[in-house]
């Protein structure tokens, strides 16, 4: 605006323009400039994830830098692992494990193969890696792995329909749960599967294969399921030793015996057969000559 002029006794004088209002900043825009206001669920996990990805850097820069000077550096990449998985799980990505499919001592291996040792955040969780382990259990025919965020692991497991191998008047052939031979099965396919031998067993080894799901540690040890008489089980391992139970609740019997292995040891060779057909008594004898896989 031009000065306006005017004169007073002869005088000029000059008027300056009126100064301008500084414009106001509105409210809002005011409080989001300070920072003071409530942020939006999106930011707060920009904000989390951000702190999160800062942190996983931080760790690994330091445990790199640590392993730097103490000359480890064949190390950086596992320790880094190890640093990234304590953040994540500290920041409530500890990893759930969900397993369909299996139960009981079959679960807990399923289990084994989710995380590799020491790990826990559901970062450490490759659904490609854990499929392929699973699957690599004889009895899993297949796997389907899920990753759930934020914590969740979901693992999907079918049996296979082959449950044993049945020896009998010198042929062998692929049994299923109920003891009946799966046809088409090659037995070359399952060597892994546990064996129960002699006439009739295949049909009768339901409830002790049932049982030995439970035993680990005998079913690891496993060589064959011996029937005997038609009516009982003998369990032969492969260290040579013979497990004798009874006719009645050998389940029971079985899960006594791996007690034992747990326990006492009394499966590594020590003896060379245990009798447990008399409930709450042990026979134990030398180790006897080798016998035929063979039903009595």
């Amino acid at each position: 605006m031009a000065s306006v002029r005017a004169r007073r006794g002869g005088a000029r004088v000059s008027t300056p323009p009126p100064k301008k209002k500084p414009r106001a900043i509105p409210r809002l825009a005011e409080i989001k400039i300070h920072g003071v206001g409530p942020r939006s669920r999106t930011e707060k996990t920009q904000t989390a994830g951000s702190t999160l990805a800062g942190l996983v850097l931080f760790g690994g820069a330091a445990v790199a830098g640590a392993a730097w000077i103490g000359g480890a550096l064949f190390d950086v990449r596992e320790a880094f692992y190890a640093s990234a998985d304590s953040v994540a799980s500290g920041f409530g990505l500890e990893a759930t494990l969900d397993v369909e499919g299996a139960v009981g001592a079959r679960r807990d291996e399923v289990l084994e193969q989710a995380l590799p040792p020491g790990r826990t955040s559901i970062m450490a969780a490759s659904p490609d890696r854990i499929k392929t382990k699973v699957e690599s259990l004889d009895w899993v025919e297949e796997a389907r792995v899920a990753r759930l965020w934020p914590s969740t692991i979901r693992i999907s497991v079918k049996r296979r329909e082959a449950f044993a191998l049945w020896q009998e008047g010198g042929r062998t052939t692929v049994i299923d749960s109920a003891g009946e031979r799966v046809h088409g099965a090659k037995v070359e396919n399952f060597p892994a599967l546990p064996r129960v031998v002699g006439k009739g067993a295949g049909p009768a080894a339901q409830p002790i294969l049932t049982a030995l799901e439970e035993t680990p540690a005998i079913r690891g040890r496993l060589e064959a399921l011996v029937r005997v008489g038609g009516r009982r089980w003998d369990l032969h391992l492969k260290n040579r030793v013979v497990v004798a139970l009874p006719e009645q609740n050998p389940a029971g019997a079985l899960a006594y015996a791996e007690r034992l292995e747990r326990g006492r040891g009394m499966l590594d060779g020590r003896y060379g057969a245990l009798d447990l057909r008399s409930p709450g008594k042990i026979f134990v004898s030398e180790r006897p000559a080798e016998t035929a896989l063979e039903g009595a």
